[in-house]
């Protein structure tokens, strides 16, 4: 039975409730530092109501863009989205609001951090750096480490099944599959079958017409595109071509994937995003200009964005409570000595304070306790 904190009042699960939120597909625009938002049902930008189409977040405004070097995912971790950056060895996070996401923090944890998953409850982050070599890194939603595995220069991560995960080797030109269960990290050898993938990123599940499909993102080459496999066996099925001709460059090299309810897939490149008609090896813009180069593409449902859940564990409880009242007796969120925010993940209100304001916030989620 939960403890009730003293003079807390008892308010209704309906005081959480707001509108629905069309869910999104998200990516990190590298040159210009936003966080960009497709609808996944129509691959349109999605139209928030205070900013540009697309433009979700703005990571300049919390981060010195001068300690950026190279964003590659994008994607959400229970109450919050997580960004990883390779070169300056960091993940940022952020609140999953739609209109005020909240910057909550920097994790420095993993060294050159590139695709991320979340496999049974923790969150896999394949790196370039893992005990004097590469391999997985494994972190619990808060951040806290909790291990990590070698693998081969693995550029994604991504769960195959309830016992296993597939990595994106850029060594080997394959798809490796280790263990995710039982004796984690164990290797289970090559997954994907002979194909002219190169430079293997992103890999995400594509439902084809009823077949179970795995997409792995062939970045280089000579046969840059879209790689399909059979999801039971590894077996390669087929490359889908991905080109776009924009008015300086012909772009065919993707970076990030994934399905969109109307039968396209969503892919990113260096020069913006794009949506693939798999019927007519189509292409055409979703967002483009002048020096973009997006990275991965990650899912967000903005309606599991639980407020007071500080330690992201899908709870609001006595955890959560201690932690409010540390930052509470401190009142003002700290600065670093650059000027930007440290993270502030109890400043709820994002106003610059955790005070009563923030309180009244957090009484909400603990009384509903279970986050949505």
């Amino acid at each position: 039975m939960r403890r009730l904190i003293p003079g807390m009042l008892s308010l209704s699960l309906c005081g959480a409730c707001g509108a629905a939120v069309v869910n999104a597909l998200v990516t990190p625009d590298n040159a210009n530092l936003f966080v960009i938002s497709v609808n996944p049902a129509t691959g349109s930008l999605t139209q928030f109501a205070t900013k540009p189409p697309g433009r979700w977040i703005d990571l300049s405004i919390a981060i010195d863009s001068w300690s950026i070097g190279m964003l590659r995912h994008a994607m959400q971790i229970g109450s919050e989205v997580w960004i990883s950056d390779q070169l300056s060895d960091s993940i940022y996070r952020y609140s999953v609001q739609p209109e005020g996401p909240r910057f909550l923090g920097t994790l420095t944890s993993v060294a050159n951090p590139r695709g991320m998953a979340v496999v049974n409850g923790e969150v896999w982050v394949a790196s370039g750096s893992v005990a004097g070599g590469t391999g997985v890194a494994r972190l619990d939603p808060a951040g806290n480490p909790l291990g990590s595995f070698s693998a081969e220069d693995p550029f994604a991560v991504f769960p195959l099944d309830a016992t296993s995960v597939l990595t994106s080797n850029i060594q080997q030109n394959r798809l490796d599959r280790f263990q995710s269960s039982g004796t984690i990290g164990a290797f289970g050898g090559a997954w994907s079958a002979s194909s002219p993938i190169d430079f293997p990123m992103q890999i995400e599940r594509w439902n084809e017409g009823g077949n179970d499909r795995i997409v792995a993102v062939g970045f280089s080459g000579v046969n840059p595109g879209l790689y399909i496999y059979n999801a039971s066996t590894g077996a390669f099925v087929k490359r889908l071509l991905t080109i776009i001709i924009l008015p300086d460059i012909t772009l065919i090299n993707p970076r990030g994937v994934a399905p969109m309810a109307n039968g396209e897939l969503l892919w990113t490149g260096s020069q913006g995003i794009f949506a693939l008609n798999t019927t007519t090896s189509s292409s055409r813009i979703v967002y483009t200009g002048e020096n973009f180069s997006c990275g991965f593409v990650g899912a967000i449902d903005f309606s599991r964005y639980c407020p007071g859940d500080l330690n992201n564990d899908r709870l609001v409880d006595d955890a959560d409570f201690s932690l409010l009242v540390v930052a509470y007796n401190a009142l003002l969120c700290p600065e670093l000595e650059s000027g930007y925010p440290a993270g502030c993940p109890a400043d709820l209100n994002g106003d610059g304070m955790v005070d009563d304001l923030d309180f009244s916030i957090f009484v909400v989620g603990y009384d509903a306790l279970v986050c949505p």
